[in-house]
C-alpha cells in the first residue's frame, strides 16, 4: 500500500497511515508523516494503537467478520489498558461500529489526545476479511466536515479499493 499512501500525501498533503492487526491492537506499518508538511505527528511506524478508540482500529472492527469481532472483544476484555477496555466495552464498540458502518468511515474518539487533530480511516478488504486499514490524520481546524466527506474519505476509499485489487493480482 505504500505507493497509494505516498500518492495520497502528495496530492492532499495530509499524512497517511496503513495499519494491520497486531493481537488486540492495530499497528502502523506504513506512514507518510515524515513526508507531509502538515503532519500533526512526527514518526508513527510501529506505533500500536487501540482498536476501541483509534480510527484505524475502529475501521478494522467495523468491517471484520462477526466471529473475528467476538474473539477480539474477548481479548479486549482481558486487557488492563483502560483505552482498550472501557466500562461497557461491548456497547462502546458496537456503537462505534454502527456509526462507522453508517458513515462509511471511522473517526478517532474525540476524547483521545491530541484533541487538536483527528484521524479518519477505512478498511482494506481481502475477500470478507480486513487485511488492514488506511487513514489520514489532520488538524481539526483545517478540515471541514464537507472536505472530510467529499475529499478525504473518497480518496481513502479509492486507495483502499486499488490496494485490494493489487493484492488480488498478487
Amino acid at each position: 500500500g505504500r505507493p497509494w499512501a505516498t500518492d495520497l500525501t502528495r496530492r492532499l498533503r495530509w499524512p497517511v497511515a496503513i495499519a494491520v492487526l497486531d493481537g488486540a491492537r492495530i499497528t502502523i506499518s506504513v506512514s507518510t508523516a515524515a513526508s507531509s508538511t502538515v503532519s500533526p505527528f512526527h514518526a508513527t511506524i510501529g506505533v500500536r494503537h487501540s482498536l476501541v478508540t483509534r480510527a484505524l482500529g475502529r475501521a478494522y472492527l467495523a468491517w471484520c467478520p462477526e466471529e473475528e469481532l467476538r474473539i477480539l472483544l474477548r481479548m479486549l476484555e482481558a486487557s488492563a489498558d483502560p483505552e482498550d477496555h472501557p466500562p461497557n466495552l461491548e456497547r462502546v464498540v458496537r456503537m462505534a461500529i454502527a456509526t462507522a458502518q453508517r458513515q462509511g468511515y471511522a473517526l478517532r474518539d474525540p476524547k483521545v489526545e491530541p484533541r487538536s487533530s483527528n484521524t479518519v480511516a477505512v478498511p482494506i478488504m481481502q475477500g470478507q476479511s480486513v487485511a488492514g486499514t488506511i487513514g489520514f490524520s489532520f488538524f481539526r481546524s483545517a478540515v471541514s466536515q464537507r472536505a472530510l466527506v467529499e475529499e478525504l474519505v473518497p480518496a481513502l476509499q479509492r486507495a483502499s479499493q486499488e490496494i485490494t485489487a493489487s493484492m488480488k493480482r498478487l
